[in-house]
C-alpha cells in the first residue's frame, strides 16, 4: 500500500510501503519509506525517512533517517541518522550520526558521531566522535575522540612501516 497526501498514518500493526505528504505523523505502523516536509514517528518501525524539515522519533526505530532540519530521538534508534541542524538522543541509540549542528545524547549511545559539537550527558556513550568541540559530562563516556584517533593512526602507521621494513629485510637475505 502506498499512502499519499496524508497527514497521519495510525494503524494497529499496519504495513505500508511508502508515505508521502507535507507534514506526516506515523504511529503504530511498519512503513518502508516516509517522505515529507516534517515527519514525526512513534511506536513503530520504518525503513527510511527523508524530510526537508524536522524529524522526531519516539519509541520507534528504523534503518536510515535524513532530516533537513533538526532530528530528535526519544526511546528509539536506528542505523544511520543525518541532520541538517541539531540532533538529540534521549534513551536511544544510533549507529552513526552526521549533523551540521550539535549532537547531544542523554542515557543512550552513538557508534560514530560527526558534528560541529558532540555532547554526552549522564549515562551516554559515544564510540567515536569527530568534532571540533567534544564535551563529556559526569556519567558520560567517550571511547575514542579525534586526539585518540590521530595517536592510534600514527602508532598504526609506525607499526606498518616497521613491519614492512622487517619483511623487506628478511626477503633480501
Amino acid at each position: 500500500m502506498i499512502a499519499t497526501d496524508v497527514t497521519t498514518i495510525d494503524v494497529d500493526a499496519g504495513l505500508t510501503s511508502a508515505v508521502r505528504s507535507e507534514d506526516t505523523h506515523v504511529e503504530r505502523s511498519a512503513v518502508g519509506v516516509v517522505r515529507g516536509e516534517s515527519v514525526s514517528f512513534s511506536k513503530g518501525v520504518v525503513g527510511a525517512v527523508f524530510a526537508r524539515g524536522d524529524v522526531s522519533v519516539s519509541q520507534g526505530g528504523g534503518r536510515a533517517f535524513v532530516a533537513g532540519g533538526d532530528l530528535s530521538i526519544e526511546q528509539g534508534g536506528g542505523g544511520m541518522f543525518v541532520a541538517g541542524g541539531n540532533a538529540s538522543i534521549a534513551e536511544g541509540g544510533v549507529g552513526s550520526m552526521l549533523a551540521l549542528g550539535e549532537v547531544r545524547v542523554e542515557r543512550g549511545g552513538i557508534g560514530i558521531a560527526l558534528a560541529r559539537e558532540v555532547e554526552a550527558g549522564g549515562g551516554a556513550i559515544v564510540g567515536f566522535a569527530i568534532a571540533p568541540k567534544v564535551e563529556i559530562q559526569a556519567g558520560g563516556r567517550l571511547i575514542l575522540g579525534l586526539r585518540e584517533a590521530v595517536v592510534g593512526g600514527v602508532v598504526a602507521g609506525a607499526m606498518f612501516a616497521l613491519m614492512t621494513t622487517l619483511v623487506r629485510a628478511l626477503r633480501g637475505r
